[in-house]
């Protein structure tokens, strides 16, 4: 079971493995391979034989330029590209780490905020904090304007760092932000993400990959166990304790026992 190079896909692979470990099967995990075309890569020539994903972002790697947005039209999409291409997906789980436009409380409180669209008839008084490349990506400030008539005052360009985001967001130098909905600070900081019912974003819900040759019933059903119980707000609470400095490996542990899955 390998993992991509950062701290909430190696709680991914420690929660999956650990979890087929509990039904017998035999599993190694090589955390931190890296980037995506470096895991597929070794996905593919077996190296691996499995990693955990996010739909979207996978179906956009392996088969660009699809047009599906929300949950189960892209599961169904990449199951086929999956199989098109020797490998597999098990199911995926309710959480999601995706874009979002998120607000402070304050703000949601004074303009009854709960969903993107609700932002279209105030959106002109207030500034959006984004990566550059939201400015003009599809799904970004183009697809805002599209699909909910929502137009910013002005577009605040940030560091696609989580750190700067939300001390932007908190200080009140941008009024919305693109914040990836498992971030701790959600949370922390009783920000409020609003809802995105004609799927903008992209649904990214996790997902364990395989090498179609390598999975067998008994991975398959542990990773489904795993999936089931597995929801942003639990996500994000592990990234949460992650980010205060508890250990991957330990916290996936903790985690199935609590739930009956170690």
């Amino acid at each position: 079971m390998g993992s991509a190079g950062f701290p909430e896909s190696e709680l991914l692979a420690h929660l999956y493995a650990d979890a087929m470990k509990a039904r017998g099967v035999s599993v190694q995990i090589h955390a931190n391979i890296g980037e995506r075309a470096a895991y597929i890569s070794a996905l593919k020539e077996g190296s691996i034989g499995a990693v955990p994903e996010y739909t979207g972002a996978i179906l956009n790697y392996l088969a660009p330029g699809q047009k599906a947005t929300s949950p189960q039209n892209i599961y169904t999409q990449l199951r086929r590209t999956a199989e098109a291409q020797g490998l597999a997906v098990t199911d995926y789980a309710p959480a999601q780490d995706a874009d979002t436009i998120t607000v402070a409380k304050a703000t949601a409180d004074k303009y009854r905020l709960s969903t993107i669209g609700d932002l279209r008839h105030v959106a002109g008084r207030l500034d959006l904090g984004a990566p550059q490349p939201l400015l003009t990506v599809p799904y970004g400030v183009p697809g805002l304007k599209k699909v909910y008539g929502v137009a910013f005052k002005q577009f605040v360009a940030l560091a696609p760092t989580g750190t700067i985001t939300q001390t932007a967001l908190r200080n009140g130098t941008v009024d919305a932000a693109d914040i990836f909905s498992t971030d701790p600070a959600i949370s922390r900081y009783g920000f409020v993400s609003l809802k995105d019912p004609h799927h903008l974003f992209a649904a990214q819900n996790v997902v364990p990959l395989f090498k179609r040759d390598v999975l067998t019933q008994p991975m398959a059903d542990a990773c489904n166990a795993v999936s089931a119980k597995l929801t942003t707000a639990v996500l994000g609470e592990l990234d949460a304790q992650i980010a205060k400095g508890a250990d991957p490996e330990s916290l996936a542990h903790q985690w199935l026992a609590a739930n009956g899955l170690a």
